[in-house]
């Protein structure tokens, strides 16, 4: 699977409930494989995908955004455009 195979897909869960798009996935390197850890969603998620940071007052050129993520872990499907994840996930 491809990052652009993800990006833009809905994500819901198993019940119906919109959680929003796919902006970004967060990964890490096991060995020499990336792995998907996460989805990012949520209405900040697009400017942490471009490096925007948010913050109260601080002045630090980039940090961290209150986008959401969703635990790969949590997803129990891919569907056509896209991601369902089990009931009771909480965006994070």
């Amino acid at each position: 699977m491809r990052l652009s195979d993800l990006l833009r897909r809905k994500v819901r869960t198993e019940s119906g409930r919109t959680l929003g798009h796919v902006h970004d996935v967060r990964a890490e390197l096991r060995g020499d494989r990336l792995v998907i850890t996460g989805v990012i969603v949520g209405s900040n998620a697009l400017l942490e995908h471009f490096g925007i940071g948010l913050g109260s007052g601080r002045s630090s050129p980039k940090l961290r955004t209150s986008a959401c993520v969703v635990p790969w872990s949590a997803v129990v499907r891919l569907g056509p455009g896209t991601v369902v994840v089990a009931d009771g996930t909480e965006l994070r």
